[in-house]
């Protein structure tokens, strides 16, 4: 069972749930006590000796967040300062309660069922990217499904728009692209990127092999990053999925789907092919998915 860190108050809501905790931040279910209206708020607070990274990057959430008014984005609706000595000691981030649970924490078992909630996934990265912003950080602990089948895409530290450049590498090692490891100007093919190892790993349960690998400390480039085709893993993955799947994770943006709404259209052939048959409508000559090309010199 959870237990909270310490006492949270707020003015106005009555603290019902603590529900867990991230980088310096906890995680809270209340209540309005005017109009019984639920929210998740995320408090974050700052120890001694931090720098204001993750209050910038829980103020970027509510700026960006705020932008989107797609149901399988998580709504933002408050900040609040709290100051101590004239200096903000903590940030509240009012949020819709997305109950349920992760693709991380609960696999899907079913590739169909996986199939839906990646294409309403893909629907809501593309809502992003025409409002002109990146999610930047998809991963199967992001994407949460609901006891009635809902789906919502939650965490917006690290958004921003399209053509940022990162002063500083972000992402999560088991699905980052190459250039959030290089720093190099992100786009609509870096969430494409994100998006389809979040998609392996929700297939397989394994990750994909990246250039900044988890059980490193530092940036390592491959000279060799071997795709195993999730097929292979799992044989219930129809080979136009396996192969979608190593589009979107190729090392070169340029040899990736060009747009979420092309990855979309694509799921959105392969479920109907697996509705109609079962096997994902594969074509005879298939050939197996390739692995991700390797990188551009510098």
């Amino acid at each position: 069972m959870n237990r909270p860190p310490n006492r949270l108050q707020v003015p106005g809501y009555q603290v019902m749930e603590y529900l867990g905790k991230g980088a310096r931040s906890t995680i809270w279910r209340i209540r309005d006590r005017g109009g019984n209206h639920t929210y998740a708020l995320k408090r974050v607070t700052k120890q001694p000796g931090d720098d204001d990274r993750y209050f910038q990057q829980a103020i970027n959430e509510f700026e960006i967040a705020r932008r989107f008014d797609h149901p399988a984005v998580r709504q933002c609706y408050r900040l609040r300062r709290v100051r101590r000595m004239l200096k903000v000691a903590e940030l509240h981030l009012f949020m819709e309660l997305c109950e349920g649970q992760s693709c991380q924490g609960s696999r899907p078992e079913e590739v169909a069922e996986v199939m839906r909630v990646f294409q309403q996934v893909a629907e809501a990265v593309h809502h992003m990217h025409v409002r002109g912003y990146l999610h930047a950080d998809i991963k199967p602990n992001n994407v949460i499904v609901a006891a009635d089948g809902t789906v919502k895409l939650v965490d917006f530290g690290q958004s921003c728009p399209i053509g940022t450049i990162k002063e500083r590498i972000q992402g999560t090692p088991d699905f980052i692209a190459p250039e959030q490891v290089f720093c190099r100007p992100l786009d609509a093919r870096t969430d494409v990127f994100n998006f389809g190892a979040a998609l392996y790993w929700t297939l397989t349960g394994r990750a994909i092999p990246t250039v900044l690998p988890k059980s490193n400390a530092g940036v390592q480039l491959r000279e060799e990053m071997r795709l195993v085709p999730p097929e292979r893993h799992n044989p219930e993955v129809p080979p136009p999925l396996s192969r979608l799947v190593a589009d979107c994770i190729e090392t070169d943006p340029k040899r990736r789907p060009g747009s979420m709404k092309e990855v979309a259209g694509r799921l959105d052939l392969i479920a109907h092919s697996m509705s109609r048959n079962g096997k994902g409508g594969a074509a005879p000559d298939a050939q197996p998915a390739a692995g991700p090309s390797e990188p551009a010199p510098e």
